[in-house]
């Protein structure tokens, strides 16, 4: 059975071969771009296209809505694999039509994941889904990301020459994240300028359980918080029992009881120009309220955001389980006067942040 992403979770593919197949009730042609960690082509031979159905590991299925990828045989210099779908009428809107259903299958066709693309509009032409190069193996990204200005502005954004192109001055085409791994640090740096503004996003789903007379829901209540630290001296904190931090700088959307709702369920926002200069970290934490452990947690993820931009900036996922009740998933540090943010990923047995506290210092 296939596992249900919804927009903005990975999920790990641990195979080879993959086929990526789009289901539409209106016409529709496929294109996949390989990008490197950049979010840009090499080359224009890594545009895969009705007119170019085949390229390094990737080729279009004759005769079908799907692309086939072999994983392996795709150049290292490649990073992230784009799918991207286009409406073949020109004048129809894929907001007129009910939503895409992808489907991701192994080389047997054993389902991997599925993803259904909400909320689309009046656009032509929409970044299905992902496949993005990990240190471990590949992950496929459900995107979702409707480009208003059709198919030839969006290849334009990732590099592709468009000849006679008419296209006005264009933005860059939204940068796509690295799956962080425990250990990895990057700078929260875009174009060479210092972000100020940021975003840490938890997502989660309910689950259910079968029983004699149905299902019923199992209330698993996760939660986002924000230490803040200066040196190894806890000062401050962001969570469900006190939004706000003193200075103003750190707050939480709120508590979310059991990750209803698509996306991002619980949200914490750092406006790093706010942070005084003693804090030398914020390190984030989730915990399960009701001890919950994350061997029970389904399709959990958190995500750091670009909050001005609200582009993702890295991510990684708390599906992989395990018997603890919480997880120190990521840290925000100044190092040599730059923020940057290193992904952790360490279980620690905490059903609050106050828990969580005494058990995070081994990481400042």
């Amino acid at each position: 059975m296939a596992a249900l992403l919804t927009q903005g979770q990975t999920g790990e593919l641990g195979v080879a071969d993959v086929t990526v197949t789009v289901h539409f009730s209106a016409g529709i042609d496929l294109a996949a771009l390989l990008l490197t960690d950049h979010g840009t082509v090499r080359g224009d031979t890594d545009l895969i296209f009705y007119n170019q159905p085949a390229g390094a590991g990737v080729q279009l299925v004759p005769g079908q809505n799907a692309i086939a990828v072999s994983l392996n045989s795709v150049p290292q210099g490649v990073a992230h694999i784009r799918i991207v779908a286009t409406l073949d009428d020109p004048d129809k809107r894929f907001g007129n039509f009910p939503p895409p259903h992808i489907a991701i299958a192994d080389d047997r066709g054993n389902p991997l994941y599925e993803y259904v693309i909400e909320g689309l509009g009046n656009e032509t032409t929409v970044a299905a889904v992902d496949l993005d190069r990990g240190a471990d193996g590949w992950y496929a990204r459900a995107v979702g990301f409707a480009h208003p200005r059709g198919f030839a502005a969006l290849i334009a954004d990732h590099g592709v020459a468009v000849a006679n192109s008419q296209q006005p001055p264009r933005p860059t085409a939204p940068v796509i994240a690295p799956v962080l791994k425990s250990g990895d640090t990057v700078a929260l740096r875009r174009s060479g300028t210092d972000l100020t503004f940021v975003k840490m996003a938890l997502g989660w789903d309910p689950v259910h359980v079968q029983h004699k007379w149905g299902s019923r829901p199992v209330e698993i209540d996760l939660d986002a918080s924000a230490l803040v630290y200066a040196g190894n001296d806890l000062v401050d904190a962001a969570y469900y029992g006190q939004l706000v931090t003193k200075d103003g700088a750190i707050r939480h959307s709120g508590d979310n009881l059991t990750g209803e709702g698509k996306g991002d369920d619980e949200v914490i926002t750092v406006d790093l120009t706010r942070v005084g200069p003693h804090v030398t970290a914020i390190v984030f934490v989730i915990t399960s309220y009701a001890g919950h452990t994350f061997e029970r947690v389904r399709n959990a993820f958190w995500r750091l955001i670009d909050g001005t931009t609200s582009t993702e900036l890295t991510r990684s996922n708390l599906s992989a389980g395990g018997p603890h009740t919480g997880m120190v998933v990521a840290k925000v540090h100044r190092e040599d006067g730059v923020w940057k943010v290193q992904a952790l990923g360490h279980g620690i047995q905490a059903g609050h942040p106050v828990e969580a506290a005494a058990q995070v210092g081994k990481f400042l």
